[in-house]
Formats: structure tokens, C-alpha cells, sequence
């Protein structure tokens, strides 16, 4: 039997995350990135140098450099990378035990929506990628990765949706991850565990109610 259109986008999305070894990467690689993503949540993106993440890590900055040889742009495209190769992983554990097309959706949405709440990296990662599509922020080769990365979630969303009878699948999933990546706007970003349970219930819910809205030709 065919796979279904779900399984084939989780293939493709397992593909590309296995294509990086971050299982090789040195723990000072790692610590510097951490490191990057918490100071440019506390501090913003334009006020994170390379003297403050050395002082954040605890070495001097030129040892940066062994890590990164290119620097700061190197270390945001590798941060950038970190961050959405955690998601993936975290995504796939989430849909993975999905038998159903409405059961990998459900998924989806809650792992989204809860990472979207609990982690402010979320934000920041998306707030870099409207930033670059105004003023082209990025290295070219990180921005067509960035749009490779944003297609492959997509389509899974799409194909869930598109396995689940909604017709035009994309222009309703587009409406979804807008909703849900505006998710700090509507849920309280210290509600306690079984209040975001609910919350994530609730994004749930008004996932499917969008999916099922008959858009206008």
C-alpha cells in the first residue's frame, strides 16, 4: 500500500534533518550557540558581539574563532540551524506515533503551539526570518536554506490537511502557522502546565475550525 500524503512530507522532512550530524558537534560549539540565542533574546539580535558571547562562555574572544572561523555571521547561521534542527527532532518524536492523518495534524499543532509558548528562541527565529524577507538580513545560502526549511514544515501541515478532505490545503495552513506562531499574543507565557495543556486543546480546536472554513474564490 502507497503511503499516504502525511508520511511521504515526514519522510521528506526526516530526510533533510538526518543530512546534518549534529550528534559530532564539540560541546563548545554547542555552548556558544546557546549562549548566542540567550543574548539575543535578552539583549536583541544587533546588540550580541562577539566580546559578549566570550564573556557569556567564559573565554576570551579570539578563542571564538577556533570554534567559528567566520565569526558572527557564522555563529547566527549555525545558531539558526541548532534551533531548527531541535524543533525537527522534537516534531518528529511528537508525530511519529500518529496513525491517522487527524492524529499527526493534532500533533503537529500541540508541538508547535507549546515550543511557540515555552521557548523564546521561537520567536526570535521567526522574527529573524520576517526581518531578512524585508531587508535581506541573511547569507544567501542560510536564506535559501531557511525557505527549504519553512517549505518541508509546511508541507507536512499541508499534506495532513490535504489527507484530512480540506480542500485548497495551503492557503488554510497558512492561516494555521500564522495563528499559531502569533501564539505568545494570545496565550500567557507563564501559565503553568495544565493551563497550557488546555491552551494547546484550544489551538487544536481552532486549527480545524479554520481548516474547515470555506475560503472565498
Amino acid at each position: 500500500m502507497s503511503d499516504t500524503s502525511y508520511e511521504v512530507a515526514r519522510k521528506a522532512f526526516r530526510t533533510r534533518l538526518e543530512e546534518w550530524n549534529w550528534a559530532g558537534q564539540k560541546a563548545g560549539r554547542q555552548n556558544i550557540l546557546e549562549a548566542f540565542l540567550k543574548l539575543a533574546i535578552a539583549h536583541g539580535f544587533n546588540s550580541v558581539s562577539m566580546r559578549t558571547i566570550a564573556n557569556a562562555v567564559n573565554v576570551k574572544p579570539p578563542s571564538l574563532y577556533s570554534h567559528f572561523p567566520e565569526g558572527r555571521d557564522e555563529i547566527v547561521a549555525e545558531s539558526l540551524r541548532w534551533h531548527f534542527h531541535r524543533f525537527g527532532v522534537a516534531l518528529l518524536e511528537a508525530v511519529d506515533p500518529a496513525k491517522t492523518a487527524d492524529e499527526f495534524w493534532d500533533a503537529m499543532v500541540r508541538l508547535h503551539f507549546t515550543r511557540q509558548v515555552r521557548l523564546p528562541e521561537s520567536n526570535l527565529w521567526d522574527l529573524l526570518v520576517a526581518t531578512d524577507r524585508m531587508a535581506n538580513i541573511l547569507p544567501t545560502e542560510l536564506r535559501a536554506q531557511v525557505d527549504d526549511w519553512l517549505s518541508l514544515h509546511e508541507e507536512m501541515y499541508v499534506a495532513a490537511a490535504r489527507d484530512m478532505g480540506c480542500e485548497d490545503a495551503g492557503e488554510h495552513v497558512r492561516v494555521v502557522m500564522t495563528l499559531l506562531e502569533g501564539a505568545t499574543r494570545w496565550t500567557p507565557a507563564d501559565c503553568e502546565d495544565a493551563e497550557l495543556e488546555k491552551m494547546a486543546d484550544h489551538a487544536v480546536t481552532l486549527s480545524r475550525a479554520i481548516l474547515a472554513v470555506k475560503f472565498p474564490d
